[in-house]
């Protein structure tokens, strides 16, 4: 029996209880006025994660942007030399066939304007509204403009000062 006593754990004595109650109410304490701070700060906390939000955003839209328009030339906006120009405008007029007026007419426009929206190529071109998608999806296709950003305009991926160059090309 001597043995199974030792085994048992031992029996806290009364100043044991007393620290152990002690430390139970300062805990309950020290919760209870961290608590009272969260509640009586949060609108602080919450007006700087707003703040730090929304500064993060802008920084991290400002470097897409940057990206977009550092990586925009490839298709014929990449294309230096006048013979390459024209050989490509001449395979691109074959591929379009009787959308090339059209198509003309809408990069010749976007060029000039720098956006490119469907309701924009609706309204200057008098077209329907599947002719424009039609030809917004051709001139992303043919390197002018960039990808879709929802209800902004797309990126226009060939400079202005390219228009009379332009101009003069598609009249091949």
């Amino acid at each position: 029996m001597t043995e199974e006593r030792r085994a048992l754990p031992p029996v806290l004595d009364e100043l044991d209880e007393r620290r152990l109650r002690r430390t139970m109410l300062a805990g309950a304490a020290a919760f209870a006025a961290i608590l009272a701070g969260f509640w009586a700060w949060w609108p602080a906390g919450v007006v700087l994660g707003l703040l730090g939000g929304g500064y993060v955003v802008l920084k991290v839209g400002r470097a897409m942007q940057e990206v977009e328009l550092e990586g925009g030339a490839d298709g014929l906006a990449a294309l230096e030399g006048e013979e390459e120009l024209r050989q490509e405008f001449r395979r691109l007029r074959v591929r379009l066939g009787d959308d090339w007026t059209l198509f003309r007419r809408a990069a010749i426009l976007v060029t000039e304007a720098q956006w490119a929206s469907v309701a924009g190529l609706q309204r200057e071109l008098g077209i329907s509204t599947g002719a424009a998608q039609h030809i917004m999806g051709r001139l992303e296709r043919e390197g002018f403009v960039g990808p879709s950003r929802g209800s902004r305009p797309r990126i226009v991926r060939l400079a202005r000062d390219r228009v009379q160059e332009l101009e003069e090309l598609t009249l091949l």
